[in-house]
């Protein structure tokens, strides 16, 4: 188990760096460009994202070891599986207005929300993270698979989806999102005009990539009706 743990830490470094990078990168950083003003804010939302990715990743690793291919099949290709990815596009594109409003927005609703989901964004970061983790792409459905067929009780999927998940961590995103997270001390952006006008920018990014995901599970979901 010790070895197979190893190989899935070595995959997830590797997965991390290719197919996961390209897949979470555009998120992860338009987010943290549109929200931090520092490199350690950079990297400490990475580290909260990767949190939240381990996390979800755990989570699979237990259901492809409780029950096998079956649960595992239901979950991702039916009725959860797509209200998981509508849901998880529509808070991307809900986190998106918010950091296009900004802080300055009159409403009181919006200010309390922008408070306390993106000026204190630990917990959004975490949920941002579960989310990117449990969405679908081919290289996550070939890890989860191959646990399936290794588990025989649903703690040897925990193990293997964690050190998975621990191997994900370990990529060049950590230091994209530092360098994300240092933009805004450039000196064009200390203008207060220049700053807005970029974080809006990321926001505009980030929407599009939230309307993606939503846009294409409509689409799968109408195709499988």
């Amino acid at each position: 188990m010790l070895r197979v743990c190893f190989s899935l830490f070595i995959t997830g470094i590797i997965l991390g760096s290719g197919p996961c990078l390209a897949s979470c990168g555009p998120i992860l950083i338009s987010y943290v460009a549109g929200t931090k003003r520092t490199l350690s804010g950079g990297l400490w939302g990475w580290f909260v994202f990767s949190a939240g990715r381990i996390f979800a990743y755990i989570f699979l690793g237990f259901i492809a070891g409780i029950a096998g291919a079956g649960l595992f099949n239901r979950f991702y290709w039916e009725a959860p599986g797509y209200i998981i990815w509508f849901l998880g596009g529509l808070f991307i594109m809900f986190l998106a207005t918010l950091i296009f409003l900004g802080r300055l927005t009159h409403p009181k609703i919006c200010q309390i929300l922008n408070s306390n989901l993106i000026e204190k964004d630990t917990k959004t970061l975490l949920v941002l993270g579960l989310l990117i983790g449990i969405f679908p792409c081919v290289p996550l459905v070939g890890i989860l698979s191959y646990i399936t067929m290794l588990s025989t009780h649903f703690s040897q999927g925990v193990l293997m989806g964690a050190a998975f998940g621990l191997g994900t961590v370990v990529s060049p995103l950590v230091f994209l999102s530092m360098i994300a997270g240092s933009i805004p001390r450039f000196k064009i952006l200390r203008q207060d005009k220049n700053l807005m006008i970029f974080q809006r920018i990321c926001a505009a990014v980030l929407f599009i990539l939230g309307l993606h995901i939503v846009i294409r599970t409509l689409t799968e979901y109408i195709k499988r009706l």
